[in-house]
């Protein structure tokens, strides 16, 4: 039969066997190498990134209309370097995911806004520019240049030294480029003309509500009504939350140490401490190193229990040692713990006990509790910001007690107080529903005169057009209406625009020099991960941005070009940094002198492999 002599079956060897199996991963891999090579050569033509074009994703957080329309004009900017070569897509992402790709790295670009923790320049340049940084590791930015004099300006006492230092690393940071600074907004508040108490400040989370009320002959004149682009908090633990959502929650149920006096951004008063540290009060030692503070007494948790100095070392403790690279920590971490930026973040076992990097001995050194009314700060290095750091959300203080009872310094005890409130301030966190709505209730126990307002009622509204709707019906006492709207609102009966006050709110388009590729749509973005760590890539990107346009149409004229991260206004700004002008000439220099990645090595492996191969058969 065929297929059956001895003969035939005595000819196929080894060798033979060999060359047909190779034979075939030749051909796959010479195929394989056409489609590597001819895609590279198609992908790698030009030399530089102005002739080689690119497609990217820019991102924004989806309802936030100033910031969708940023993106298209730099889309536009960009396209028309090389039109058909250059693609950009606009990509809109819930404010949860948007936090949470920004965290891992997976956003190309994106438009942000930055809203002030506390009223000073180190706010500005220690997030963005620190190695380290909150803002900085995730773009994956080290400069120890900038390092040393950003600790520098941190520390110096004397305020012309200190602004001197503030106004060199400003130049610097125009060199460098690494975030796109678009503007700096004054204020921008829609409401209807029977609320009453409102007054702007430019270091609140959103809308202080103990401050707030409605004439008596509003609709549901105990409640207060606020609709929102929508989005979700971060988080309801202080220790953790970095972001407007959850912050103007905990500025209503938290109180800190010390708060701010009216519409002052630099005038601080005492809240749960009984006086603000000075050198003259004998709370602030001369060096700056030491603040004590006195806890007022007779103020309860929304509970009952009373609030003593344990509760405030405790809520310190806990922050420093959970250590969050992405949470707000780093503002006291950097002045009370030696060589901060070494530690990481805690982890927990198996079991879900903390092991923090920071331990509690050195939180013990940091943060003394001299008695049951007295608190100490120990500080690393003098920080003239540090009691406006205080004011910030941050240093809310939460209830021992409360935290202990639901599973204290574990991770069952963080899981629970991201949803979860026990403070001292003027509300209560009451329902909540995801995606929808936040309800906060007055809190009868308050140690002040408790809020006119019962009831608060935070409600997301994506659709611009439905909340301007609900404001002109009288459906909402408030609502969060963008600039390009202004006109529509000034034409409304009933409704009050209050605007025109100078806020320390600045938008940006960050670069993310390392680009987390696993997160990346290959069909959207096809730059490599480190394609703005070319600074002439970034300055492309600077000048292809339409400032004008952006701030006379989208902003109607409410806000001004910033030319860097320290806003106009603040202590450490100066007039003499330049600002990127928009110039597609310029953007067409800049990315023409980027150049492309020529590393070719990968099909030449595969050959050298398969010949290897061939070797062993022999």
């Amino acid at each position: 039969m065929e297929g059956s002599a001895p003969a035939a079956k005595k000819g196929i060897s080894k060798k033979l066997l060999a060359i047909v199996v190779v034979a075939i991963l030749l051909v796959a891999a010479i195929g394989a190498a056409v489609l590597v090579l001819g895609n590279q050569g198609q992908a790698k033509k030009a030399d530089n990134w102005l002739d080689e074009g690119f497609n990217l994703e820019v991102f924004y957080n989806s309802g936030n209309t100033a910031r969708q329309t940023a993106c298209e004009l730099i889309k536009t900017g960009l396209e028309s370097l090389n039109p058909g070569k250059i693609k950009v897509t606009v990509t809109p992402l819930e404010w949860s995911n948007y936090l949470e790709y920004r965290k891992t790295g997976k956003m190309a670009a994106m438009f942000l806004g930055w809203a002030p923790d506390f009223a000073d320049p180190d706010d500005y340049v220690q997030p963005f520019y620190l190695s380290g940084g909150t803002y900085a590791s995730m773009i994956n930015y080290n400069n120890a240049t900038l390092d040393a004099m950003i600790t520098a300006a941190a520390a110096e006492l004397d305020e012309t030294q200190r602004a001197a230092l503030y106004k060199e690393i400003s130049m610097d940071m125009f060199e460098e480029c690494c975030f796109v600074w678009t503007a700096q907004a004054t204020n921008f508040a829609v409401q209807k003309d029977w609320v009453n108490g409102y007054y702007f400040n430019p270091m609140y989370s959103n809308l202080y509500y103990y401050v707030l009320s409605k004439d008596a002959s509003a609709p549901m004149a105990d409640t207060f009504r606020y609709s929102t682009i929508g989005g979700n908090a971060e988080s309801f633990d202080p220790a953790v939350d970095y972001e407007t959502v959850g912050g103007e929650l905990l500025q209503n149920v938290y109180e800190t140490l010390v708060w701010y006096n009216g519409s002052s951004a630099s005038e601080l008063v005492p809240m749960l401490a009984t006086e603000v540290p000075t050198i003259e009060n004998g709370l602030l030692s001369a060096d700056g190193l030491t603040y004590t503070f006195n806890i007022r007494s007779g103020v309860e948790f929304s509970d009952g229990t009373p609030l003593t100095a344990e509760d405030v070392k405790y809520s310190f403790d806990r922050g420093l040692m959970l250590n969050d690279p992405h949470g707000p920590f780093w503002m006291y971490g950097q002045v009370l713990i030696p060589d901060y930026y070494d530690y990481g973040m805690a982890t927990y076992t198996d079991a879900g006990v903390l092991q923090p990097e920071i331990t509690q001995a050195m939180c013990d050194a940091a943060v003394w509790m001299v008695d049951s009314d007295t608190v100490q700060f120990n500080l690393t290095q003098a920080y003239p910001a540090f009691l406006s750091a205080l004011a910030f959300n941050a240093g809310s203080i939460v209830s021992k007690a409360y935290v202990e009872a639901n599973g204290g310094q574990s991770k069952a005890g963080y899981t629970y107080m991201s949803t979860h409130m026990m403070g001292t301030g003027p509300f209560t966190l009451g329902t909540v529903a995801t995606d929808a709505y936040f309800n906060l209730d007055r809190n009868d126990n308050y140690w002040r005169t408790p809020a006119e307002l019962a009831h608060v009622i935070i409600s997301q509204t994506p659709d611009v057009n439905t909340r301007l709707l609900q404001l002109q019906n009288g459906d909402v006492d408030a609502a969060a209406i963008p600039r390009n709207q202004k006109t529509s609102v000034e034409a409304m009966s009933g409704v009050e625009l209050k605007t025109g006050s100078p806020s320390f709110n600045v938008d940006f388009l960050g670069l993310n020099q390392k680009l987390n590729l696993t997160g990346a749509n290959p069909d959207l973005t096809n730059v490599p991960s480190d394609f703005f760590a070319d600074k002439n890539v970034r300055l492309a990107f600077a000048h292809a941005f339409n400032y004008a346009v952006y701030i006379n149409n989208t902003m109607q004229n409410t806000a001004i070009q910033p030319n860097g991260a320290i806003p106009q206004g603040m202590f450490g700004y100066s007039a003499d940094v330049p600002i990127y002008e928009y110039s597609i000439e310029k953007a067409k220099e800049y990315l023409k002198a980027a150049k492309t990645p020529t590393d070719n090595t990968s099909s030449a492996t595969v050959l050298d492999e398969l010949s290897a191969a061939v070797r062993l058969w022999d």
